[in-house]
């Protein structure tokens, strides 16, 4: 979340940027109820002093005069009042303060929806990096994409022919949106999850595995609450412990970045880079009737995703280290991609700072496809966390959260067969893959 202090002292930045990010909050509300708040503390505080002193008074003389008894029966009662009319305060600037955005990079584009987001990067196997002059807005360099001399199947037919993807059978157990993944597609899964974990390690990055199940603070801390509530799934609380209210995670994020969560880091300790690898779930509320084939829009899947916590200084080199990654893979395994910097229309959940997305050519389909996103958050998600560092001054400052989607498996598996199929109806491994599976093409059986 902003600072309340910077919304006051950048009222109309702060305004600008939420009707930028179609927030619907007034920012002036904002610093109305938190002055309402604070006048409500001052008289709280002034009573409490007052109290303080009476107190004092009566240990001196030993006993209560009958003045001092009324007195601080009054006193009791209008501190009760004024401190429930605190909390009700609190409350109200909280609710409506979590509405306000991050302040969004200078660097970002202005616009309203995908269509105003901006190319930064495409590649291909063969031409490596387009030219700066065939890349635009939003899929501008989709005419310099391959594609296939015979057209192409849709993942889900390549899928089922080759007895990879079955989404019959899953409909029968659990209904639309979910699938059965067989033989070579979970082989595949499981090599580019070992390609891309060895990397991670390589390079420092911590592994872990995370709770799937998280509280409400969680989803707030990250801002996917409030703005994002209805993608997600809530369980019935009437078995758990405490009778906590707990929430399947649609990323590993909420339960990694938590982990730092009301902790004090020392600078020297910082960065701190993870990943974990997770089943998400997700409601797909918005998308129903959307992408209903095969594997790429469903309510559960499997995802790699890495995250950083970092100081200020670090945040910016190390969202542009975690893009690096991304492209590492999808160069690796020789899948064209393009990489797009998020307009401010559509740059995605509160915390976003600056953010992209990159995304696979899908030749059968002739359009790109999102793999993942790679978000800096700076400091918002940190204040909700309160996670803060320790400088070598002995200043604390909050840390600054960068995350990574990594990559989604489904997804993975869809660039794949897409990209590497044959007119033959078989798909051709990666060359990267190979050794994973022990075979160079898969066949029908």
């Amino acid at each position: 979340m902003l600072d309340l202090k910077f919304i006051r002292e950048n009222l109309e930045l702060v305004k600008k940027n939420c009707d930028l990010r179609s927030s619907k909050v007034d920012p002036a509300e904002v610093v109305a109820l938190e002055d309402r708040r604070l006048e409500i503390l001052k008289q709280v505080e002034s009573l409490r002093t007052e109290r303080n002193q009476i107190n004092e008074e009566i240990k001196k003389a030993g006993k209560p005069t009958p003045e001092q008894i009324a007195s601080g029966r009054q006193m009791r009662e209008k501190l009760d009042v004024l401190e429930t009319e605190l909390k009700e305060a609190e409350k109200a600037v909280n609710e409506k303060a979590a509405w306000i955005p991050n302040i969004l990079s200078s660097d970002t584009p202005i616009g309203k929806d995908e269509k105003d987001n901006v190319e930064v990067k495409a590649w291909t196997p063969k031409d490596s990096y387009l030219k700066p002059e065939q890349l635009g807005k939003y899929n501008f360099s989709e005419k310099f994409m391959p594609r296939h001399a015979f057209g192409g199947k849709h993942h889900a037919d390549i899928g089922e022919s080759l007895g990879l993807i079955d989404t019959k059978q899953s409909a029968l157990v659990s209904g639309s949106r979910f699938y059965y993944l067989k033989n070579e597609a979970v082989l595949l899964q499981m090599a580019v999850f070992d390609l891309l974990k060895n990397k991670l390690i390589k390079d420092g990055f911590m592994p872990m595995v995370v709770p799937l199940l998280v509280g409400e603070r969680s989803l707030y801390g990250t801002s996917h609450f409030p703005g994002d509530a209805d993608q997600v799934y809530k369980i019935e609380n009437k078995y758990v412990e405490e009778g906590r209210d707990l929430y399947l995670v649609g990323s590993s994020e909420p339960s990694l970045f938590s982990y730092f969560m009301d902790k004090t880091l020392k600078e020297a300790e910082l960065p701190q880079k993870m990943f974990a690898t997770t089943t998400c779930f997700r409601s797909e509320v918005g998308s129903w009737g959307k992408d209903v084939r095969g594997v790429k829009r469903v309510h559960q899947f499997d995802k790699l995703e890495m995250d950083v916590v970092c100081t200020p200084a670090q945040s910016t080199e190390i969202h542009e280290q975690l893009l690096a990654i991304n492209e590492w893979l999808l160069q690796s395994l020789k899948i064209p991609y393009h990489v797009i910097l998020m307009c401010s229309g559509d740059a995605g959940y509160f915390a976003t700072h600056k953010k992209y997305d990159f995304e696979a050519w899908i030749p059968s389909q002739g359009e790109f496809m999102e793999l993942g996103s790679d978000t800096n958050a700076a400091d918002f998600q940190a204040r909700r966390f309160n996670t803060r560092y320790v400088d070598a001054t002995g200043e604390r400052h909050y840390v600054n959260n960068v995350n990574d989607t990594g990559i989604a498996f489904p997804r993975a598996l869809i660039a794949i067969l897409d990209n590497y199929q044959n007119a033959d109806g078989s798909v051709t491994i990666p060359e990267v893959l190979r050794p994973y599976l022990g075979k160079d093409v898969i066949t029908s059986k």
